[in-house]
């Protein structure tokens, strides 16, 4: 399995970017304009959000609370 490097936008909490190893597959699907959900419906939750917004799972639980997944 061919894998990519990622690397997030900056969390709008932390100011911090991210690198996710995402597959060919994903990456490629993000790059033509998938939804995220649909890019990678095997992620959990949290973490197709860092992908997307940056949001770090322990920032988002610091200032939403938990439940993201």
């Amino acid at each position: 399995m061919t894998t990519e490097a990622h690397t997030t936008p900056a969390c709008m909490f932390c100011h911090q970017s991210s690198v996710v190893e995402l597959t060919a597959e994903e990456a490629a699907a993000l790059r033509a304009g998938a939804l995220i959900q649909d890019a990678a419906p095997t992620r959990p939750a949290a973490e197709r959000e860092l992908i997307r917004s940056g949001i770090h799972p322990q920032c988002w639980a610091d200032n939403f609370g938990p439940g993201i997944d």
